[in-house]
């Protein structure tokens, strides 16, 4: 049985528009979204992030930080994605790279997490990381936090 506070976060965002057919379960909203500066379709999870005690939560922080997300500019986003890139490249800079694409192109951006203070993105990188994801946490202005390359069954890689 989802929380009022779920379900009124759900209608929040229903009114909104900027999820596409969101639904609430797990303590999490689900939907999905454009992120125009990335051209990428990606399935946005709103956490609320809710304790059992929870009276409140700041619906319109999560409101504002899915809005500045999905509209963020192009010149932010190609920042994110040179830093990305550029921080994975110094982390495997010694070991033999076996596809020459540039990172900057085989990154995808497949999902994004919400919560009120950050947003994590993931990207996948098929040529470069075919059995990996690139995680990467984005504080309130969009600016990057942290990377993290995971292998696909959860181990961390760097």
């Amino acid at each position: 049985m989802a929380s009022p506070l779920l379900d009124d976060l759900l209608a929040r965002i229903v009114d909104s528009g900027l999820l596409d057919d969101p639904v609430a379960e797990n303590d999490l909203v689900y939907g999905r979204a454009t992120i125009d500066a990335a051209g990428a379709v990606v399935t946005v999870n709103v956490d609320p992030e809710l304790d059992d005690d929870e009276e409140s939560l700041d619906a319109d922080a999560l409101l504002g930080a899915i809005a500045r997300i999905l509209s963020v500019s192009e010149s932010r986003w190609r920042a994110v994605i040179d830093e990305v890139a550029d921080d994975i490249d110094e982390a495997v800079d010694d070991e033999p790279v076996l596809e020459q694409t540039d990172l900057r192109d085989d990154l995808e951006a497949t999902s994004v997490v919400v919560f009120a203070d950050a947003v994590l993105i993931a990207f996948d990188a098929p040529k470069q990381f075919p059995d990996s994801r690139i995680l990467v946490q984005l504080d309130d202005d969009l600016e990057v936090a942290s990377i993290e390359v995971r292998d696909r069954d959860g181990g961390s890689e760097a």
